[in-house]
């Protein structure tokens, strides 16, 4: 005899938030810091490859980058937190469970001592998210949403947290999650919300929240594998313009986003809107630089190097900074025979104000190579790219 399916918003309804909070915790009873949890996303194999494709989209969504401050929005026991603060980002690992909680800084005070002062756990009370106005940079809420009770005021918080230009990025089951029999069983069992996540409302949702726009996006979940005589037939229509092959490429590609338009949501809520092309150096294409050694002497122990810099590309530079697109000028060390030993061995901040096409700034370098080492210079901008491959830069010749 089957059971009657368990209805989202009775379940929502029979619990205050205190006792759903609680069922979230003992759902997380047993665990211990070597649990295999910890290997997210790698486990378990039979599921990486989705889990990684999911997770990758999400990455590409966020444009993230080291010292960001970033919420990881329901951690659990932080697996994807974890990995963010050994990239170099400032996270804030949050969750409404205690035990998954503890479990994790145990994990870490065991496993993962060297992310102490970059990783930092916060419990969850109520609808309230315990952290300054506009203190982050980024939300990352991997299948997190769909288990809250109050989703609206989730999403107003989350608003509230961005600082400018920040985004909140999300990946979540669709439309049809809570008929599933995985999530009626997870209800049943455990009491747990398994909700429907509905973009839309979302939308509805953040923009009286005060979000300034929404994207969706498209990914593949898994490859599309053809034969190799498909996919040089493709290969060929695509890049030479021959008859495509039966059906048509586009199909092809329509078949490998199905899984995604039928299944999982990855969206991005964007605290102010996004500029898709933006026309300065947070984009690679088109960024060049000209240098001009115009004195390079010793000062002691300190080599000494005024030089003057020309924006001979078609973007306008930002000023010198760590975030992504700032200009600063790189110190790279290289060998003696003229390879590079240290591509990222100092940043010389040289750009006090945006810098268009064809404007100058004179700026001294002072600094003190190790010995025997030959000094080269190229412009960054931070997190997009090198103006010139590394090493490809002006080598400053060492008097004397």
């Amino acid at each position: 005899m089957s059971l009657p399916p368990i209805d989202v918003a009775e379940l929502l309804a029979s619990a205050s938030l205190e006792e759903h909070a609680a069922r979230a915790d003992r759902f997380f009873a047993g665990l211990d810091a070597q649990d295999p949890g910890f290997q997210r996303p790698f486990t378990p194999l039979t599921k990486a490859g989705p889990n990684l494709s999911r997770l990758g989209a999400m990455f590409e969504a966020a444009e993230l980058y080291p010292g960001l401050r970033v919420l990881d929005f329901g951690c659990g026991i932080a697996w994807l937190g974890r990995a963010l603060a050994a990239a170099g980002c400032k996270v804030v690992a949050a969750d409404v469970a205690p035990t998954a909680l503890a479990v994790a800084e145990a994990h870490d005070r065991r496993f993962r001592p060297e992310l102490a002062g970059r990783l930092r756990y916060l419990r969850l009370h109520g609808t309230r998210i315990d952290l300054p106005d506009a203190s982050l940079d980024r939300v990352m809420c991997h299948e997190a949403l769909h288990h809250v009770v109050d989703q609206a005021a989730t999403i107003a918080e989350f608003r509230r947290l961005l600082a400018p230009g920040g985004r909140a990025v999300f990946m979540e089951p669709g439309p049809e999650h809570s008929a599933a029999t995985s999530s009626q069983d997870e209800m049943r069992r455990h009491g747990i919300i398994e909700r429907d996540i509905h973009v839309e409302e979302v939308w509805e949702q953040a923009q009286r929240a005060g979000f300034a726009a929404m994207q969706v996006g498209l990914f593949t979940v898994r490859p599309e594998m053809l034969p190799i005589e498909r996919f040089m037939a493709l290969w060929r229509h695509e890049r030479h313009g021959e008859v495509p092959p039966a059906p048509m490429p586009a199909e092809t590609y329509r078949q490998a986003l199905l899984p995604v338009i039928g299944g999982f949501r990855m969206f991005v809520l964007h605290a102010e809107a996004p500029v898709a092309d933006p026309d300065d150096s947070r984009s690679a294409e088109g960024l060049a630089a000209r240098i001009e050694l115009r004195r390079v002497a010793w000062q002691g122990d300190a080599l000494v190097v005024d030089l003057v810099i020309t924006n001979t590309g078609q973007r306008t530079w930002s000023p010198s900074g760590p975030a992504k697109g700032q200009v600063n000028l790189g110190l790279l060390l290289l060998d003696a025979a003229g390879a590079v030993s240290n591509r990222n061995w100092r940043r010389h901040p040289c750009i006090a104000e945006r810098l268009p096409p064809g404007g100058q700034v004179a700026t001294r370098v002072t600094c003190q190579p190790p010995p025997g080492a030959r000094l080269s210079l190229d412009l960054v901008a931070e997190h997009v790219a090198w103006f010139g491959q590394p090493g490809s830069g002006l080598e400053v010749p060492l008097p004397g």
